[in-house]
C-alpha cells in the first residue's frame, strides 16, 4: 500500500506545481498562493505515508474519492439539443428580423440631430430613446479616448490607427466579378478545403461555413458610411444577398485582455477590427476573381447579425454576456465573415456546455460595472430565447472610461489561455452535465468571483497612480472610434 500511495502522491505534488507554475505564468494573484498549498500537503502527505501507517487508509480514501470524482465528471450526457440545431434552435416563436437602426452604435452614428432621419426615427419610430441617446451623443461612443489610463497617448494611438484600418477598406466590401470573370467550375468540397485553409492562411483563428439564415439578417439598414444617406433606413432583402457566410474568429490575447477595462484592451479589440476588415475583404475579393460574388462582413459593412451565423457555422455557442463562446478562446474572439454565392459545403453546430455552464456561472454579470448583464434566466427577444443585455448602459459605460470595458469577456472561464490544464477542463465542462455546475464553483475557489486588472507586457503598460496624475496624453475627444 505504501508505494502506489506515494507514486500517487508524487502525481499529486507534480500536478500542483504545474497548475502553481501555469498560475505564475498567467499572473493570478490567488492561484499560484493554493497550488503553492497543495505542494506543501503532497509532501506532508508523503511524510505520513512514510512514517504514520495508521494514517495511510485515509490517504488511499481521499486519492480514491478524487480518483472517482474525476470518473464520475467524466460520464457523458447527451449534447444540448438547441446547441447542435444552431441559432435556429433559439427560437421559440417566429423570429423578428433585428433592425440596425435600433442599435446603440447606429443611433450613436448614424442618426445626427437636424436631419430628416432624426426626425423619422425619433418623432416616428422610438421617441422614448431620444432623451437619452442626446446625453451620450454629447459624450461620444467613448468619451474621451482612454480617460480610465487619463489618454494615454501610446495606446489610444493604437486604437486609432487599428480602427482607421476598416474606415480605409469598408468601400470595397461588395465585390461583384464582371463579365471577365465567368464562375470557375469548382466541386464545393475543394472549394471549402481552399477557402477554409486561405482563411487561416490570412490570419484567422477559427474558421466555419454555414448556409445563410435570413432570420439573422437585419431588416433595415441603420449603419451609414461614407455619406451613402440614401441607403439609411432602407429594407435589406434577404434574396439580395449570397446564401453562404465564411465565418471566421480572430483570437484576442489573453495578455492585454487581462489589463480590461484600462487601454491595452481595447487597443487590442481593435487591433482585431483590423484585421477581420483585412480577412473579409480579401476573401470576398478573391470569390470575385474565382467568378462569384463576395461581401466582406465587418465594422464598416454589416448585413447581417455575426454571433448567431457563428453558431451556425459550428464555431461556438451564445454565453451569458451575449458574445460567442469559442472551444479554444471562449469569448476572447471578434467575428467576422464573407458572404458569397459560390457553392460550399456548411459545418455543422456544435455542443460544448455553454448554455449550461452559464446558467451556473454568473461571474460576467456579477463582475459588469454598469449591470447590463442579466443575473436571471433568458427570456424571448426577438422570438429567440437568450440572455437580453442591456446594450445602453453598456455603452454608457464605456463613454466613462474611454475603452469597450472588457471584463465580462476578461473574467469569464471560457476565456483562461488555451493550456493543456484548462483544455482539460473545457473537455469535462464539454461532454458532462455535472462538471458544467462543479467547475464554476472550483473557477471561484481557485480565482476568486471579483475582476481585478492583470499586468501586461511593459511595452503595453500605462501610467498609474502618481505617475498617472502627472499629465495627460489623451488624443481628444472622437465620435469615430469602433
Amino acid at each position: 500500500m505504501k508505494y502506489p500511495l506515494l507514486v500517487l502522491d508524487a502525481l499529486f505534488f507534480l500536478l500542483a506545481l504545474y497548475f502553481t507554475w501555469e498560475s505564475i505564468r498567467e499572473d493570478e494573484p490567488r492561484a499560484p498562493k493554493i497550488g503553492a498549498g497543495l505542494a506543501i500537503l503532497s509532501l506532508i502527505i508523503a511524510g505520513f505515508v512514510l512514517w504514520v501507517p495508521a494514517a495511510r487508509w485515509i490517504f488511499v480514501l481521499c486519492f480514491a474519492l478524487g480518483i472517482l470524482t474525476l470518473i464520475l465528471l467524466a460520464i457523458p450526457t447527451k449534447p444540448d439539443a438547441r446547441a447542435l440545431q444552431g441559432a435556429q434552435g433559439l427560437l421559440v416563436s417566429e423570429a423578428v428580423r433585428h433592425d440596425e437602426r435600433d442599435i446603440s452604435f447606429a443611433r450613436q452614428r448614424s442618426i445626427p440631430p437636424e436631419t430628416k432621419y432624426y426626425d423619422e426615427y425619433y418623432k416616428k419610430l422610438h421617441p422614448e430613446k431620444e432623451e437619452w441617446d442626446a446625453k451620450r451623443r454629447k459624450k461620444g461612443l467613448l468619451g474621451n479616448p482612454g480617460s480610465i489610463d487619463k489618454g494615454y497617448r501610446p495606446n489610444v494611438a493604437m486604437m486609432a490607427a487599428s480602427f482607421d484600418m476598416p474606415n480605409f477598406l469598408g468601400p470595397f466590401a461588395d465585390a461583384v466579378p464582371g463579365p471577365e470573370s465567368p464562375p470557375s467550375e469548382i466541386a464545393p468540397q475543394k472549394a471549402t478545403e481552399i477557402v477554409k485553409n486561405l482563411a487561416r492562411q490570412l490570419g484567422a483563428d477559427m474558421v466555419g461555413i454555414c448556409k445563410v439564415n435570413p432570420n439573422w439578417i437585419y431588416s433595415h439598414r441603420g449603419e451609414i458610411f461614407y455619406d451613402k444617406w440614401d441607403d439609411w433606413g432602407k429594407e435589406i432583402k434577404p434574396e439580395d444577398l449570397p446564401p453562404y457566410a465564411v465565418v471566421m474568429l480572430t483570437e484576442m490575447k489573453d495578455n492585454c485582455v487581462r489589463s480590461a477595462p484600462h487601454t491595452p484592451s481595447v487597443a487590442e479589440s481593435a487591433r482585431n477590427y483590423g484585421r477581420g476588415a483585412y480577412l473579409s475583404t480579401v476573401l470576398a475579393w478573391w470569390f470575385t476573381h474565382m467568378g462569384y460574388r463576395g461581401v466582406a462582413q465587418h465594422s464598416r459593412r454589416y448585413d447581417i447579425a455575426l454571433p448567431p451565423l457563428a453558431v451556425d457555422a459550428g464555431l461556438g455557442e451564445i454565453g451569458r454576456l451575449g458574445y460567442l463562446m469559442a472551444p479554444k478562446f471562449g469569448p476572447r474572439i471578434r467575428i467576422f465573415a464573407t458572404l458569397t454565392d459560390m457553392p460550399l459545403i456548411p459545418d455543422k453546430p456544435i455542443s460544448i456546455g455553454v448554455d449550461e455552464f452559464c446558467k451556473h456561472c454568473k461571474k460576467c454579470a456579477e463582475s459588469c460595472p454598469s449591470k447590463s448583464i442579466p443575473m436571471g434566466d433568458k427570456v424571448i427577444y426577438n422570438g429567440a430565447l437568450k440572455w437580453k443585455l442591456n446594450a445602453d448602459s453598456c455603452f454608457d459605460f464605456w463613454s466613462k472610461v474611454g475603452t469597450d470595458c472588457s471584463i465580462c469577456m476578461a473574467i469569464c472561464p471560457y476565456s483562461r489561455p488555451d493550456t493543456p490544464l484548462h483544455r482539460v477542463v473545457r473537455w469535462y465542462v464539454a461532454r458532462s452535465s455535472a462538471a458544467r455546475k462543479f467547475f464554476p464553483l472550483i473557477d471561484n475557489l481557485l480565482y476568486g468571483r471579483k475582476w481585478h486588472p492583470k499586468p501586461v507586457p511593459a511595452w503595453l503598460d500605462y501610467p498609474k497612480g502618481k505617475e498617472a496624475k502627472k499629465e495627460s496624453y489623451g488624443l481628444g475627444k472622437s465620435n469615430n472610434f469602433g
